[in-house]
């Protein structure tokens, strides 16, 4: 069985990718602080996504003392996270440092070591940038998947990492800045006795104290005679300042064979040879002086006006000085070498006394005599390295972090709530659920399917063997039509005072999809609903199914089948407080509709259903008084038309016949119209009387326990 694996197996994938001046990052960022320097070397980085990384480093026994220079801008993050551990033991070591005054913006941080001691483990915390996920999603048959990850890590520390395991930590770490180097002084109040005059003291004198390191200079050199001692130095000690700062001239038993200066090859340690430059002269001199006092010194070097590179040239000419120290004999405990920066036409190098000081080893490095314990890192991460790998600086590394079967299913996503959604189409999507113990940082994924390309996506993180959807095209193959209507519905009575009602109601929000499936096959759509501000998902339907969550978001699964339509139609409703008037029509419906489902009073319930009817008969009466009237119009109107044909067929000889039917059809319209006229009035009475019963018995309406709670509880009192 293939069982997913969210760390990387032996041999995994890792391409290295040269950075460039850091130009991949895609953005001007702000630079990227100096490195942490120490001669313990790192054994595991875990570098997470709030801009930070957590470096372990080991130093093995045998080592009495342990310095890590660390620049200015990082110190604070330093102080924050070091910490410092017995391999074995556990115990933790002080940690000593100067307070002013740090050496061209570094902090030398000493560590004093027992005698004996079993090994170090020196972890930290430090800006770094974070890294970036990318996932490539192959789709098979049959719901089947594979997922791959990729993890994009930039080294820019300004080391190489040689032989590390390397981690990508999670991003529920939080990470912050705080200021721990300054010196934090307190203002006090100032109290006095009251007296106006003091004893003043005899005189006396002190002695000046530097807050700072006490710096006493011993030697210095020109640009031009650091030259000389390059001349004389062997080819193989000519590197780079970055080799030079990693030699460990080790084998050195405190003599002087075989140092040489300058071409005439004379050696400083036989008898009757003197150095010849001044260069010469100093070395030799101060390597007498180191080795009979096994006092500790500092070389700073300087940087020349035409040098590319001020920093790293400016610790080469240091080195060259330090390394002919060592070739004279002095242990390379006592020298340390630093460069400046600081350009200087004239000076090449000045030689610091450390007095009152532990020594700072930093200035020597080489790689590590002794492999770092294969050990995991402390702190909480997605993938760790099985395998150490090495990332050199300023280059960064795509790490395979996952290669495991998943299941994923090819569905439609219709989201009209997003940025980048649609109203009108669903996308074509996938339903992906994660199988790792990790959760997948948010990040591109690709999707292919039969060896070819999908689309791309981009989704939220994704918890561990949680589900999520990934739109990745839109095929226009399923249209959605919305259409969104609204109303009220009364859910409880507060008040009545003559016909007005205070209500509690429901503002309802009626939101009805039309989604036609244009395709060939039927299709699986989830469509994303985001319910109104203050409203709240009404009680579904047995036809539709329990909606699940998506960010907030209701989604809702339909299946719609090839060449039909479907309906999907969603209620969500917000309570509201209305005034209801009992004498109007609207009024009337919305009550007559709430009596329908409402628990009430059997009392009140009567009272207002006996309204609501009162109020349908007189709305009844009122519609047939105004038909009446208008049939009464109509026969004014005939008799009216009848009495001018009258008038004209007496002027006539021949129109007795006539005129005898037209009397007769007015005599018989007008007894209508007479019986309608006092019809008419008998129902305006009926209607006027109709309309002082319903104000009477809107007068008389009250609300008395009419919620069920206050009928419960009246019940149960009186029982009791």
């Amino acid at each position: 069985m293939n069982r997913p694996r969210g760390r990387l197996r032996r041999g995994a994938t890792i391409i290295v990718i040269a950075l460039g001046a850091f130009g991949t990052t895609g953005c001007a960022a702000r630079p990227v602080p100096p490195p942490i320097h120490s001669k313990a070397p790192v054994g595991s980085i875990i570098v997470y996504r709030n801009g930070v990384a957590y470096f372990e480093r080991y130093l093995p026994p045998g080592e009495k003392e342990l310095t890590l220079r660390v620049p200015i801008e990082r110190v604070d993050d330093f102080l924050k996270s070091l910490t410092i551990l017995d391999d074995e033991t556990g115990e933790t070591m002080p940690v000593s440092y100067p307070t002013l005054d740090p050496e061209d913006g570094e902090v030398a941080m000493t560590i004093e070591l027992p005698p004996k001691h079993n090994g170090l483990r020196i972890s930290y915390v430090t800006e770094s940038p974070a890294w970036k996920p990318s996932y490539r999603l192959v789709l098979g048959d049959d719901g089947n998947a594979t997922l791959q990850g990729w993890a994009v890590v930039d080294n820019v520390s300004g080391e190489d990492w040689k032989h590390v395991k390397i981690g990508v930590g999670s991003t529920s770490a939080l990470s912050f800045r705080y200021d721990l180097h300054s010196v934090h002084l307190v203002e006090r109040e100032t109290l006095s006795s009251g007296s106006l005059v003091a004893a003043a003291p005899p005189t006396g004198g002190s002695p000046y104290a530097q807050t700072g390191k006490k710096r006493r200079i011993v030697a210095d050199l020109r640009q031009s005679e650091i030259g000389d001692l390059s001349e004389a130095t062997a080819s193989g000690d000519a590197n780079t300042a970055d080799e030079a700062q990693g030699q460990e001239l080790a084998g050195l038993d405190g003599t002087l064979a075989g140092s040489s200066f300058g071409g005439g090859g004379r050696s400083a340690g036989r008898a009757g040879l003197e150095p010849a430059t001044r260069a010469e002269q100093t070395v030799v001199a101060l390597a007498r002086r180191l080795q009979s006092s096994g006092e500790k010194i500092r070389i700073e070097g300087f940087a020349r006006p035409d040098d590319d590179d001020p920093r790293k040239d400016s610790l080469y000419r240091a080195n060259i000085f330090r390394n002919k120290l060592l070739e004279n004999g002095v242990d390379p405990s006592q020298v340390d070498a630093i460069g400046t920066g600081a350009i200087d036409a004239d000076q090449g190098l000045r030689v610091v006394a450390l007095e009152g000081e532990d020594d700072d080893k930093k200035g020597v490095k080489g790689e590590p005599s002794t492999t770092p314990e294969e050990g995991e890192p402390q702190g909480r991460a997605h993938f760790v390295s099985s395998e150490p790998m090495t990332i050199g600086k300023d280059h960064s590394a795509m790490v395979s972090i996952l290669n495991a079967k998943a299941t994923a299913e090819k569905v439609y996503f219709y989201d009209p709530i997003s940025d980048r959604g649609s109203k009108d189409f669903a996308f074509n999507a996938v339903k992906l659920r994660n199988p790792s113990a990790y959760m997948l940082d948010s990040g591109p994924f690709t999707v292919y399917a039969e060896g070819q390309f999908l689309g791309e996506g981009l989704t939220e993180p994704i918890l561990p063997k949680a589900t999520a959807f990934i739109p990745y095209a839109l095929d226009r193959s399923v249209l959605v039509e919305p259409e969104i209507t609204g109303r009220e519905e009364i859910s409880r009575l507060v008040t009545i005072q003559r016909g007005i009602v205070h209500t509690e109601s429901k503002q309802v929000r009626k939101t009805k999809l039309a989604i036609t499936n244009r395709g060939q096959n039927e299709a699986v759509i989830y469509v994303r609903h985001r319910v109104a501000p203050d409203h709240r998902l009404s009680t579904l339907g047995p036809e539709v199914r329990a909606p699940e969550k998506l960010d907030g978001a209701h989604l809702f699964r339909v299946s719609a089948p090839a060449g039909e339509t479907v309906e999907l139609v969603i209620e969500e409703w917000t309570p509201v407080e209305r005034t209801v008037d009992l004498a109007s029509d609207g009024g009337i419906e919305a009550i007559g509709l709430y009596l329908k489902t409402a628990t009430l009073d059997p009392e009140l319930k009567e009272q207002l259903q006996a309204i609501v009817a009162r109020h349908t008969s007189r709305a009844n009466l009122a519609e047939r008084i105004q038909t009446l009237s208008e049939q009464i119009g109509v026969y004014r109107t005939r008799v009216d038309e009848l009495n001018v044909q009258l008038v004209t067929l007496r002027k006539l000889p021949r129109g007795a016949k006539l005129r005898r039917h037209l009397s007769g059809k007015m005599e018989e319209i007008s007894d209508r119209l007479q019986e309608a006229t006092m019809k008419l009035a008998d129902m305006r009475a009926e209607l006027m009387t109709e309309r002082i019963e319903l104000q009477d018995a809107l007068a008389e309406l009250t609300l008395k326990n009419s919620d069920p709670d206050d009928l419960a509880a009246e019940e149960l009192a009186s029982k009791e």
